[in-house]
């Protein structure tokens, strides 16, 4: 019986535990209940930041209970009211004047990305300038490599708004120290068409006949939307970084999710709760 109870953690792993009951719809109105909640990491609150905006955008009223506790106050240091602030109602209200002074508290933490719209390149240099930082001073990555794995993060930010109309991304990044082990997790996602229906848009591409071929396909070097041999780099390029610094990644697209395991180089797919758009999860450990 312990396994049908909903997930105290929200990760990415347990994601789908959690979306398999939530939101509960009744008529427009969508209803997320995160009072048994007690830890969310990145890859959770961006993928939950993109589904709010896509069911906002599809004519629901979206409402989130989250009552006053530690999680609370963490998603609002998080930066999340501020990323769905016009699209969610929360239960109980959040003041404006306290999401005002959380707000006021973003940039301060070196080792914290909140929340962060992406719409277009403008944020993203300072960002990954504050990842290289991360990188470099705190997981011991030579400056070359913080580099390159920038890099790759900054190709998939690229993807939220490039592959997309009248959609947009997020990005969160947060560092954790359990015991000797320290590492961060840096997760993007987005709420438009997903991998599927945006790389068969592109003529020369075979057919895809499901979210799972779809995945696959986009992580082979030179397969994208646009007819240009040019693109097409972007989570093929994550995957070969994430291979070299044995990081772990996870890429959730429509219905399914592969993560890689680098220790073998292998991919394995998991059928996930359907959700717009696409999400990739990276975490990278000290070296």
């Amino acid at each position: 019986m312990s396994a049908l109870l909903p997930p105290t953690k929200l990760t990415a792993t347990t994601l789908d535990d959690f979306l398999g009951n939530q939101p509960v719809i009744v008529g427009t109105n969508a209803k997320f209940d995160l009072t048994h909640i007690t830890f969310v990491s990145p890859s959770a609150i961006v993928s939950l930041s993109a589904i709010c905006h896509a069911l906002h955008g599809t004519g629901y009223r979206v409402t989130i209970k989250v009552p006053e506790s530690d999680v609370r106050r963490y998603l609002m240091r998080l930066g999340f009211m501020t990323a769905v602030r016009e699209v969610v109602t929360f239960d109980p209200e959040v003041p404006k004047a306290r999401s005002l002074m959380f707000d006021a508290l973003r940039g301060t933490n070196p080792v914290l990305v909140e929340v962060t719209k992406i719409e277009n390149g403008a944020a993203l240099p300072d960002l990954l300038d504050q990842l290289v930082q991360v990188l470099r001073s705190r997981l011991r990555y030579k400056k070359n490599d913080a580099f390159d794995i920038v890099t790759a993060v900054s190709e998939i930010c690229q993807n939220t708004f490039d592959h997309n109309a009248g959609t947009f991304g997020f990005i969160c990044m947060q560092m954790y120290q359990k015991e000797a082990e320290r590492f961060i997790e840096i997760a993007v996602a987005d709420h438009g068409v997903g991998l599927k229906e945006t790389l068969q848009q592109n003529p020369k591409n075979p057919p895809i006949r499901s979210d799972l071929e779809a995945i696959t396909m986009a992580t082979r070097l030179g397969t994208s939307q646009f007819d240009d041999p040019t693109r097409g780099t972007g989570l093929h390029h994550l995957l070969e970084i994430a291979f070299k610094h044995q990081a772990t990644l996870e890429i959730r697209s429509g219905s399914s999710k592969m993560r890689f395991r680098m220790d073998k180089k292998q991919g394995w797919n998991f059928p996930c709760q359907p959700a717009a758009g696409v999400i990739a999860s990276l975490n990278v450990h000290r070296k």
